[in-house]
Order: structure tokens, then C-alpha cells, then sequence
């Protein structure tokens, strides 16, 4: 179908090529189909590159508005601020481990000096006495090798590797509570939408009552205080849906602090799957116990550093021991008046070699308490080790404790939904044929809607139960 401002169009196109418009839009009097259909080939082109012009552009930024679970926990882990700090320092560490590998490996050192002598000097090359004016240089290599210090420097290695370790565990830790954080500030926002929903299905009825009311109330057919009951109900309901609409934005906005990106009302945040059978957790507290010594990265960061504390000690008794080192050089020297200074680096090139014994005496008890800071180092170690698994084990009971009870608690909240559904029909059935007042019925609904409304808190509160129960095990998946 074309419209007039489409007709114009094509008849002035055509009119070019000697057609009018009646000749166009009856396809004869000798303007051809062919050029016809050209002219609409052309027409229909332009139209989808415009729409594609127009419509890609849109489609995108709404893509980029577009938010699943997966996408708000993989921003956050990006932006966080304290798991960046976390990142960093795992990298301090690496750096710490890769440089006590160094410390084993020969070291070679190049010198170079050149001077000018005035009066009375000694000729290095010769070491006999000038009585002039002359310059000189010396040029040497030197290097040694750690031999032997008490396998001070194996421990050190072993020692950062452990810290490694446990720097890398406690990075994971922050990841996992963001992981975390971000799982139940979603769940909170599919809390408040199913509790919007609830509202407005809530007022819908409450409207659609006041509206029956407020017809047979004008006809005097009811007591006016029925009507004004109803509607002041539905101006309730319809303040309990502002006040959530307003927990559903604030909800979004915490998300967006997790992410720590700008706020958008364009944002649309996809709903994480949340089946509404829900299934008891049968896990028990002391297997949950047991994988979480595995797997709960806090634990595992204080076993490392109690490893490390422990290689710590060792390397510290390591430097009681005698050392043992390697050395070795070369060098040159050459004097002004002595001739050509190429010949003179090549006669007077020499080479080292030596082993260096180093017993430590006394130092000032430097080293003897270096190993007493070592040991309360390990005291510290120990202590942190059990208390962490300590909290853990008591973490995981409470949370146990809690997650069987919000189960409970949820299928009583079934229950007591089903029974008052069968109520609120009754009533509902009562108030139409008017056996009942507004008041009675009132008093029937309002049980009812605030059984629903606690059904979705116990919904969400169970999930939030076994997720945290989860975490705890080192299972933080959405």
C-alpha cells in the first residue's frame, strides 16, 4: 500500500523518464513494468539501509542497558577496587619468589676508572714511584657464587613460594565475596519484583472492588461505609506499590555500587533462575565442614601461611651456619708514559679465584633473634590457622542452623497461603452476595496478602541460606 507522499515520490521520479502519473500507477500507455519495478527495487533498498541505520544503533545501546548475573559478577570482579589491591600484591609476591631464586645464581659486577696523578704517585702497572705528572685506568670483572649459608637461601625460596601461595588464596577470598555479594544484592532485586508484583496484583483487586462498590454504592444498594472501606484499602495498596517500586531502584542502584559503574534507569537486569519448588539442601554441617578445608580459600590462605612461617624459622637458623662463597675476577690496567695502551691491557691482564669462609660470632645477637621473631612469626601462624578453622566450622553450623529453618519456615508459609486462599474465596463469595461486611472481608484479604508477601520473603530468604551455606564450601556459582 502507498500513501500519497509515497505516490508524489515515485511519480516524480518518473516523470523524469518521460512517464506521468497516471502512465506509473496503471503501468501502461508505455512506461514499462520493468522500469517499475526498478523504481521499487530502489525504493525498498533505501528503505532497509535507513532502517538499518536507525535500528542498530538502538538495538546496541540497549544491549549495552542489558545486565544477566554472570555479567554483573564479571564487572565487578574487574572494578573492584579491593581485589585489584588484592591483584597487585599477588604480584608483589611473585616478584619476591622469582628474586629469592635469584639470590642463588652468580653475580658479576664491571668496574672502570680512570685518573689523572700529580707529584709523588705510585705507577699501579709497576708499583714503583713517578715523580711527574701521568693519567691512568684500571678495567675488571668480579663475581661470586653462595656456596654454602646454612640452605638459608633454599628455605627463603620455599619460603616465598608460600607466600605466593597464600596471596593468590586470600585474591581468591575478595573474588569470592564479591561473587558473593553480587548473588545476594541480585536475589534482593528479584525479592522486591516479585513483591511488586504481589502489590499490584494486590491493588488491581482492590480497584476492581472499589469500582463494584462505588456503582452500588450510588444506587444506595450498600452501606456507604462498605465503599469507603474498600477504598481506603486500595489507597494503601497502592502506597505499598510506591514504596517498592522505590526498594526495586535501590536494589538496582547496590548493584551498580558492587559493579562500581554509574547508575541507569535504562538498566534492565535479566532474572537469575530460581525454581519455585524449591529443594531441601541435604548436605550436612560436617561434610559441608570437611569440603570446605579444601576448598574454602581463607582456610587454605592460612595454611600457606603457616607453611611459610615455618620455612621462615629455617631460613633464619640457616644464618647460625658458617657460609661458604665462591668468588672470582679479572683485570687490567694500563698507564700513560708505559707505551701503547692496548699492548699494556694485554700484559698486564690478571685472573682471580677464591673461597671466602664467614663464621658468624657475635653480631650483636642480631641473628639469634632473628630466629626468636621467626618462632613467634610460626607462634603467630598456628594460632591464626586454628582460629580461622575454628570460625569456619562455627560459621558453617549457624549457617546450616539457619538454612534448615528458612526451609522450614518456608513450607509453613505454603501451607498457611493454601489455607487462607480457601478463605479468602469464601469470604470473597460472602462479600459479593453481601452476607458480609467490608470489614470482615477486609480483615480476610489483609491476612491473605500478607501471607504472600512473607511466602516471597521466605522464598528469597532460603536461597540467600544456601548460597551462603554454599560460599562456604567454595561453591559460589549463580
Amino acid at each position: 500500500m502507498i500513501n500519497g507522499y509515497g505516490k508524489q515520490a515515485i511519480v516524480k521520479g518518473y516523470r523524469k523518464r518521460g512517464c506521468s502519473g497516471n502512465d506509473l500507477l496503471n503501468a501502461g500507455n508505455g512506461c514499462s513494468l520493468f522500469q517499475i519495478s526498478t523504481l521499487k527495487s530502489r525504493s525498498m533498498k533505501f528503505f532497509f539501509i535507513g532502517f538499518f541505520l536507525i535500528t542498530v544503533p538502538v538495538m546496541a545501546r540497549a544491549q549495552r542497558n542489558h545486565y544477566t548475573l554472570e555479567t554483573c559478577i564479571d564487572m565487578a570482579l574487574k572494578n573492584n577496587l579491593q581485589i585489584a589491591l588484592a591483584g597487585n600484591q599477588l604480584e608483589r609476591a611473585a616478584i619476591g619468589h622469582r628474586q629469592a631464586w635469584l639470590n642463588m645464581l652468580p653475580d658479576l659486577n664491571a668496574a672502570a676508572s680512570h685518573g689523572w696523578f700529580f707529584g709523588r704517585s705510585i705507577d699501579k702497572t709497576t708499583n714503583d714511584y713517578v715523580d711527574k705528572s701521568f693519567y691512568s685506568g684500571n678495567y675488571n670483572l668480579s663475581g661470586g657464587l653462595p656456596v654454602f649459608q646454612g640452605l638459608a637461601l633454599q628455605h627463603t625460596v620455599r619460603q616465598a613460594a608460600m607466600n605466593v601461595a597464600a596471596t593468590k588464596m586470600s585474591w581468591q577470598q575478595q573474588k569470592d565475596n564479591m561473587t558473593l555479594n553480587m548473588i545476594l544484592a541480585y536475589l534482593q532485586l528479584m525479592n522486591f519484583e516479585d513483591l511488586l508484583v504481589q502489590n499490584t496484583e494486590q491493588a488491581a483487586l482492590s480497584e476492581r472492588q472499589m469500582k463494584r462498590l462505588k456503582d452500588m454504592n450510588d444506587q444506595g444498594a450498600i452501606a456507604p461505609s462498605d465503599f469507603f472501606d474498600i477504598r481506603g484499602q486500595f489507597a494503601g495498596d497502592e502506597a505499598s506499590v510506591i514504596n517498592v517500586k522505590r526498594d526495586v531502584e535501590t536494589a538496582k542502584i547496590n548493584i551498580c555500587a558492587l559493579m562500581n559503574i554509574p547508575y541507569d534507569t535504562a538498566m534492565v537486569f535479566e532474572r537469575m533462575p530460581a525454581t519455585e519448588v524449591l529443594q531441601k539442601n541435604t548436605i550436612d554441617a560436617a561434610t559441608a565442614y570437611n569440603t570446605a578445608l579444601e576448598h574454602f580459600a581463607g582456610v587454605q590462605a592460612a595454611d600457606y601461611t603457616l607453611k611459610s612461617a615455618g620455612y621462615g624459622l629455617k631460613a633464619a637458623r640457616g644464618k647460625l651456619f658458617p657460609s661458604l662463597g665462591f668468588g672470582y675476577g679479572f683485570g687490567s690496567s694500563y698507564t700513560q708514559f708505559n707505551g701503547n695502551i692496548g699492548n699494556q691491557l694485554k700484559n698486564n691482564f690478571g685472573r682471580n679465584l677464591g673461597f671466602s669462609l664467614s663464621i658468624p660470632i657475635f653480631g650483636n645477637l642480631q641473628l639469634r633473634n632473628s630466629v626468636r621473631l621467626a618462632k613467634l612469626d610460626l607462634k603467630d601462624a598456628r594460632l591464626q590457622n586454628t582460629s580461622a578453622k575454628t570460625a569456619l566450622q562455627q560459621n558453617i553450623q549457624t549457617a546450616y542452623v539457619n538454612m534448615n529453618a528458612a526451609y522450614e519456615r518456608y513450607k509453613k508459609l505454603q501451607e498457611r497461603v493454601q489455607a487462607l486462599q480457601q478463605s479468602y474465596q469464601a469470604a470473597e463469595a460472602r462479600f459479593t452476595v453481601g452476607t458480609w461486611n467490608s470489614v470482615e472481608y477486609l480483615t480476610v484479604k489483609n491476612n491473605l496478602d500478607r501471607a504472600n508477601v512473607d511466602l516471597i520473603g521466605g522464598k528469597y530468604e532460603y536461597l540467600l541460606r544456601v548460597k551462603i551455606y554454599n560460599y562456604y564450601q567454595g561453591i559460589n556459582e549463580p
